[in-house]
């Protein structure tokens, strides 16, 4: 682990979470949704192609801040299929991108102390974020899923960008299925019956399994939904499906006549649930809303505080009481002086 800084405040550099202090590194995130030591080697071993860089202000003795960076040079670019996007891929090849972000989880990975001591740790951390990533040759760096206060007040070399489609969270504050539909109205009580009734008439069955049965099947069916909406693929999709169980996964497994036809992974960090890994098998209907209702079900059993669901469907995840995420900001830089005046004049 190297340092870098001055005064009291100083800037450890770090290129494996394991060579962090797991109880130091766990105060730091408080509770954090999928910011713990555990969230980290998880996404560690799953993008193992992704060099981290992990730089940690320190004042004194005291973590107060750090920024967990990846270098990234297969990231899924929400541009759509084509020339643009075969184009973009092959400069990232050769000049990677630099994102401060927890994987896979739609959340930062810029953690800052309040008050006055805000803006000297961030901007002894985003400078020494600048070196690494010309250091590595890096395109761009980018710390993204910031909320609106913590996009404000950025060091001279940032400018900020408003990503489109916020992902969605519901607070939880529920004991049960049951209970959670009592608190509605009747019409989705009555929905919820209807799903479970025409389910099982097209005999679809689901189950749930701390490990995937068949990644092959799951990996065909999330590659279907992702060629269906024009997504661009996971790349980590594989070890992710195979690795759930590092942090208390449950995969949702539904079947049609022994045919896996519907899939989703639920992860579990630090009180919170997120669903991810969506596949489904073309006309088969009363898949998604099956999923839908077992995930709920899982967070309230397993009393969870938070439930994340991403991005996209918005009207069906609004019934069910989920809000915008407002984490769409993101402040960017290129390594380049000269792109990023460009840049500015652009934005």
């Amino acid at each position: 682990m190297a340092s870098t800084g001055a005064s009291n405040l100083t800037i450890h550099i770090a290129h494996s979470v394991n060579e962090i202090d797991r109880k130091a590194w766990d105060a730091l995130s408080a509770g954090r949704p999928f910011q713990s030591h555990r969230w980290y080697q998880f996404g560690e071993l799953v993008m193992d192609d992704c060099k981290p860089i992990y730089l940690l202000a320190y004042l004194d003795e005291d973590l107060i801040g750090r920024a967990a960076l990846w270098t990234i040079r297969n990231e899924p670019l929400p541009i759509g299929p084509g020339i643009w996007r075969a184009l973009f891929q092959a400069i990232l090849r050769r000049w990677p991108l630099l994102i401060c972000r927890s994987p896979f989880s739609n959340a930062t990975g810029l953690i800052l102390p309040s008050g006055t001591l805000r803006g000297k740790t961030l901007t002894a951390l985003s400078q020494a974020a600048l070196t690494a990533g010309r250091q590595r040759g890096c395109l761009m760096l980018v710390f993204d899923f910031l909320s609106e206060e913590e996009s404000q007040n950025w060091p001279r070399g940032f400018s900020a960008v408003k990503v489109p489609d916020p992902g969605t969270v519901m607070q939880n504050r529920w004991n049960s299925l049951d209970e959670y539909l009592a608190d509605g109205n009747k019409k989705d009580r009555q929905h919820h019956k209807r799903t479970l009734r025409e389910a099982e008439k097209h005999g679809i069955q689901l189950e749930r399994s701390k490990a995937v049965p068949d990644v092959e099947a799951a990996l065909e069916l999330i590659h279907n939904v992702d060629c269906r909406y024009g997504n661009p693929s996971n790349p980590w999709m594989r070890g992710l499906l195979e690795n759930i169980g590092m942090v208390g996964g449950t995969w949702l497994d539904a079947r049609q006549d022994g045919k896996l036809v519907g899939g989703g992974a639920l992860l579990e960090d630090n009180k919170a649930q997120m669903t991810s890994a969506l596949g489904l098998a073309d006309n088969v209907p009363y898949v998604y809303l099956l999923l839908t209702y077992a995930s709920l079900e899982e967070a309230f059993k397993r009393k969870v505080r938070l439930l994340r669901w991403g991005s996209g469907a918005y009207e069906i995840k609004q019934r069910l009481g989920f809000e915008m995420e407002l984490t769409n900001n993101a402040m960017i830089a290129f390594g380049s002086p000269i792109l990023n005046r460009l840049l500015g004049r652009f934005l």
